[in-house]
């Protein structure tokens, strides 16, 4: 199969076109934790070619755990500019944002939800982390913490130093 991910790499800089989603239950959002890496970070994935990142958002989450969802709104874009921990390269990534809501309404009562997808099975674990106290945690990008409250689609733009 044919890999349509928007990403490519250009002057020693990646460009990636991402999406992330945010879940919401009461005071809590779901928060992906690989054992691999020392924070916390949303699901989500790479857009493909042609496809809508309202889309790719539901499909990246239904790859990684399993789940329906349905497109609540839109929560903004950023502008992400980094250095990956893992390669070393810079980034230049359009991250944009997607509250869902869970189809399955139990799910809103587990702790954990497993990653059933190959390549992350065993070491990623979603879980529901309460909002304030993820802004005293490493959680990235930091930024979309402060989005959630908003009405408005919301553009922002992040430079950190390393990711």
């Amino acid at each position: 199969m044919m890999n349509n991910d928007i990403n490519f790499e250009k002057n020693e800089t990646v460009f990636n076109y991402r999406v992330a989603v945010i879940i919401r239950n009461k005071e809590k959002i779901l928060v992906q934790i690989d054992n691999q890496l020392p924070y916390y970070f949303l699901a989500g994935g790479r857009c493909q070619l042609r496809e809508p990142s309202t889309k790719a958002a539901q499909r990246e989450f239904k790859e990684e755990t399993g789940l329906d969802t349905i497109l609540k709104k839109e929560i903004g874009m950023i502008e992400n500019f980094f250095i990956s921990n893992f390669n070393g390269k810079n980034y230049h990534e359009i991250l944009l944002i997607h509250e869902l809501e869970l189809v399955d309404k139990n799910m809103y009562n587990t702790d954990i939800i497993h990653c059933i997808e190959e390549a992350k099975k065993g070491h990623v674990i979603y879980q529901w982390m309460d909002i304030n106290e993820l802004k005293q945690e490493d959680f990235r990008p930091k930024i979309i913490l402060d989005m959630l409250n908003s009405n408005e689609f919301i553009h922002k733009i992040n430079i950190d130093e390393t990711y």
